[in-house]
């Protein structure tokens, strides 16, 4: 599948082609329902449908690589850390400039590569901010290549609905939901 999107790319005569659709990772059944169940049953349904270290963020990191390689302005975030980041240049006095320049890089790169969207603590604030920047490159039709520990309901809840289906809508075919062996456990 990563292969196959990297074909929607190109470059002619000095032209970038992007793909006009989004590429995701989501869990099967999501970390927010998880937590909501009984604590005896958490661990037997974590096993069932576990989607931590499965490789999603690797595979992530392997296509930015391969479209800055090829001259693409990636830009990649972590939704926790760039989340508070956003946050905290909106409660700057500096008349919104480190705000204005944060969202500038996220709406406009070539393709933005969200890690672990959906897991800041939900907020008005943040959830606004979701949309801000997944409205502005739909309307672009820019993509957003995006992983989540949420499930299409969950990562709803925690970014906003209209949100979350313009992110899912646009990914057509590129939408995998994941689950598997947790990588980073093998022989510990």
């Amino acid at each position: 599948m990563t292969v196959n999107y990297l074909q929607e790319f190109g470059a002619e005569n000095g032209t970038k082609k992007l793909s006009d659709k989004n590429f995701g990772f989501i869990a099967v059944l999501g970390e927010q329902r998880l937590r909501e169940l009984p604590a005896g049953k958490r661990a037997e349904m974590k096993q069932q449908h576990n989607n931590f270290g499965v490789g999603k963020t690797h595979l992530q990191i392997a296509l930015a690589k391969r479209l800055i390689k090829d001259g693409f302005n990636v830009l990649v975030v972590s939704d926790v850390t760039f989340m508070d980041e956003l946050i905290q240049a909106k409660m700057t006095n500096d008349e919104g400039e480190t705000l204005n320049r944060l969202l500038y890089s996220a709406i406009h790169a070539d393709v933005l590569v969200w890690d672990d969207i959906g897991k800041a603590k939900w907020s008005e604030a943040k959830e606004a901010l979701y949309y801000q920047i997944i409205n502005e490159r739909y309307r672009k039709q820019k993509p957003i290549v995006f992983n989540s520990n949420e499930d299409r309901g969950t990562l709803s809840e925690k970014i906003g609905y209209a949100a979350a289906s313009r992110l899912l809508g646009q990914c057509g075919p590129y939408l995998l939901e994941v689950e598997g062996d947790d990588f980073r456990l093998k022989g510990a």
